[in-house]
């Protein structure tokens, strides 16, 4: 078997949008590949029926698409789009599974953002809106001419008249909204339902009753992170208000006339604070608690082995279902309306993406250490039923992670060791401790790329889930106001633990790295300590008081989990004393900055202050700027970019700690 090497990942086809036909017969999922020669991903639709599993399309362009009857799927594609017509417009084809060429259906004046079924031609939709074009929908071919050309004209200015300004990697978003529309393709009729000024979040359709379910918000200034629930009669079209007032909704479903919503109020644990499931009164107009499951619902997990999801919130039958991330793990579960929750499958790894199909469970993600897999759930345990990715797995020495837990802050603090293949006891290695961002994620069994490589080349490499994390109920993962404290003990604690366990690792060449709150941490730790050889940070926070007017989130993300506000003079000092410039003065260790142009989440002033620090304190650093890539870099940033930037912190590590 071969080892990994850097650009091994390349190789991998991954897998996402994972999604059951009305009956259940079938589903279809995507599968996208890397091209580093032009620079892109490529992406098709495959269908999973009862006895085999097909390409269904090969344009490359595929990605977005939904069930439009039991044989027929609907996708976005730009197949018949060239370079001089790249219009705010989006093309809709359907196709078959049982074969035949896809056929447009109709296209859209619009950015479409989501779509569902309704019945005889309809639509519910949303789609970015501009409040200052609210009906660009109507606009002739003349006007919209006129407009792009105005636009082009003046792209030498912005205006800025509301927070959050930008979104990471969408560069402005000053004034767009997500709207909600239905359209009826027969009419070619398209219908704005929320007013131009209210952006929309989750929605879901009961076909029975003809009735939409949404979250939205109508706001100017400054985006809350509460929002309404409203009902849309499709008879009609009128919109009622249900919520007497604001709450977090994060994901609503229907199950036998049952309307689930996923929400919280963020009171107790502030932004981070799992949500809960509860069912809606339409009588008393109120929710009722239903389940609070303790762990949090979704997939926490990090690997740079994703490209896009899947759906991990659905119904079968007059239940729910969904995911929870346990300790270090996925859980899938059912929800039935009495509040009952029920384990279907609980194993070690990552659920990507599932199916319910011909009485049979299907998964896609991470097991048994290994890259992205379609698997089948039989007696209990995964049996692999298609050749994705095969040849990588038989093909490739994966190590696989030794656990180590330790007690820290009064708590269990779990992390893992990977070790280079034929292991001496006798020799001594260099180390890596690679740090998750988040800071709720966690790290678990999984593969992990850059790990992968690191292990291949000879490093250990470390890795754990500190306070903060997920996984482990809200108290664990709220480290409000205590960024750099109990989480840097945390991980030193557990650094100490892993030399202890393995006391031939070098102690004097042992590196550290990580991205977004994982680059936080490198930068914070270079201030407080010198015990690392060298630091990668990646995408990283050093100014809290910077951070908070920049990043698209730090209007509200900076007072949440710094504890204080830029807002109030008095805390102040509190925000300095958890940024990691603050210490600048102790900066000694060899740096490497990464850092994306693009990135509106962290954003690259982050960067620039930590390597004017650096060079200030004559500590050896470079920085390392993406032009054209966001926050999101390390996992689904474009093939080039990704590979260089593992190139860059490989050598990095290698310059320093061998």
């Amino acid at each position: 078997m071969k080892k990994i090497m850097l650009d091994s990942w390349l190789e991998l086809q991954f897998i996402s949008n994972v999604k059951e036909n009305p009956s259940n017969t079938k589903f279809a999922f995507v599968i996208s590949k890397a091209d580093l020669k032009k620079d892109t991903y490529e992406n098709n639709i495959w269908v999973k029926e009862e006895k085999r599993y097909f390409q269904l399309t090969a344009f490359n362009q595929e990605s977005f698409y939904i069930w439009l009857d039991d044989e027929t799927i609907l996708f976005s594609s730009g197949r018949q789009k060239d370079e001089q017509n790249q219009s705010l417009s989006t093309d809709f084809f359907k196709i078959s599974c049982n074969g035949g060429e896809a056929v447009k259906l109709f296209s859209l004046p619009l950015i479409v953002t989501s779509i569902e079924v309704l019945n005889e031609g309809k639509f519910v939709l949303t789609a970015l809106s501009d409040v200052g074009h609210p009906n660009y929908h109507e606009y002739s071919d003349e006007k919209k001419g006129k407009l792009a050309k105005k636009i082009k004209e003046d792209t030498f200015f912005d205006e800025i008249t509301e927070v959050p300004f930008w979104a990471n990697g969408a560069q402005l978003t000053n004034g767009k909204r997500n709207r909600l529309f239905v359209f009826d393709s027969k009419e070619n009729k398209l219908t704005p339902i929320t007013a131009p000024s209210m952006t929309v979040g989750d929605l879901t359709v009961n076909k029975q009753t003809g009735k939409v379910y949404y979250a939205a918000d109508n706001f100017k200034n400054v985006r809350s992170l509460f929002s309404h629930l409203f009902e849309l009669d499709l008879k009609d079209l009128i919109v009622t208000k249900l919520s007497s007032s604001k709450f977090g909704i994060y994901a609503l479903q229907i199950a036998n006339d049952t309307l689930y919503v996923l929400h919280n109020q963020r009171k107790t644990f502030g932004m981070s604070e799992n949500p809960i499931w509860s069912t809606f009164d339409f009588e008393k107009k109120s929710l009722v608690d239903l389940c609070d499951p303790f762990y949090s619902t979704g997939n926490s997990i990090g690997s740079d082995v994703r490209l896009n999801g899947s759906p991990l919130i659905k119904t079968w039958n007059d239940k729910l279902l969904f995911t929870l991330t346990v300790e270090d793990h996925s859980r899938l579960v059912s929800l039935d309306s009495q509040g009952q929750l029920t384990t279907l499958f609980d194993a070690p790894g990552s659920i990507d993406g599932y199916a319910y199909i011909n009485g049979e469970w299907y998964l896609s993600g991470l097991f048994n250490h290994n890259v992205q897999q379609l698997m089948k759930i039989e007696n209990g345990g995964l049996v692999d039923f298609a050749d994705f990715n095969d040849s990588y797995i038989k093909g490739y020495v994966v190590a696989k992670p030794q656990k180590i837990s330790i007690i820290s802050n009064n708590d269990t603090v779990d992390g893992w060791v990977l070790l280079p293949e034929d292991f001496d006891k006798n020799k001594l290695y260099p180390a890596i401790l690679d740090i998750h961002g988040g800071p709720k994620t966690v790290y678990g069994e999984v593969y992990v790329h850059e790990m992968q490589v690191w292990a291949a080349l000879g490093f250990v490499v470390m890795f754990c889930n500190p306070h903060g994390s997920d996984g482990k109920g809200n108290a664990f993962a709220d480290i409000r106001g205590k960024y750099g404290t109990i989480d840097y003990e945390d991980i030193l604690n557990f650094t100490d633990e892993v030399i202890k366990c393995y006391p031939n690792i070098d102690v004097s060449r042992i590196g550290v790295t990580g991205g977004s709150y994982g680059g936080f941490m490198p930068n914070w730790i270079i201030g407080h300590t010198d015990r690392f050889k060298c630091a990668a940070t990646q995408r990283s926070i050093c100014n809290w008081t910077s951070f908070h007017g920049v990043s698209d989130i730090g209007y509200f993300f900076t007072p949440d989990q710094a504890g204080a506000s830029l807002l109030k003079i008095e805390q102040h000092d509190k925000l300095w004393f958890h940024s990691p410039l603050r210490y600048a003065s102790n900066f000694k260790t060899p740096t490497l900055v990464i850092h994306s142009k693009a990135d509106y989440r962290c954003p690259i002033d982050q960067g620039y202050q930590m390597i004017t620090a650096l060079k200030e304190m004559k500590v050896d650093s470079k920085m390392v700027v993406f032009n054209n890539e966001n926050h999101d870099l390390s996992r689904n940033g474009k093939p080039k970019a990704r590979q260089k930037r593992l190139m860059e912190i490989t050598a990095w590590m290698e310059k320093y700690l061998k």
